[in-house]
């Protein structure tokens, strides 16, 4: 389960996706700054509290800079196009 200010992310790189959690103010607040990202309201089906667990250890942080992470993946993305 995620606190208020944890939201489970994605980056669909079109080969795959990159999962995270980033701690942000809100929702609106993370696609305002990477659209790319895709922010999941529910734990898919395949991923085990487990992971869920993995991820939040390390979690990203929205102001981050430089990011880190999956962030780190979608500007690299964005400067290559």
């Amino acid at each position: 389960m995620l606190k208020p200010g944890e939201f489970l992310v994605c980056y669909d790189y079109g080969m795959g996706g990159l999962w995270g959690v980033l701690v942000a103010p809100s929702a609106s607040a993370i696609s305002a700054r990477y659209p790319e990202l895709v922010v999941v309201e529910t734990r898919p089906d395949w991923m085990g509290e487990g992971e869920l667990r993995g991820l939040r250890e390390t979690p990203l942080w929205l102001d981050d800079d430089p990011p880190q992470g999956l962030l780190r993946a979608v500007i690299a993305d964005r400067t290559r196009d």
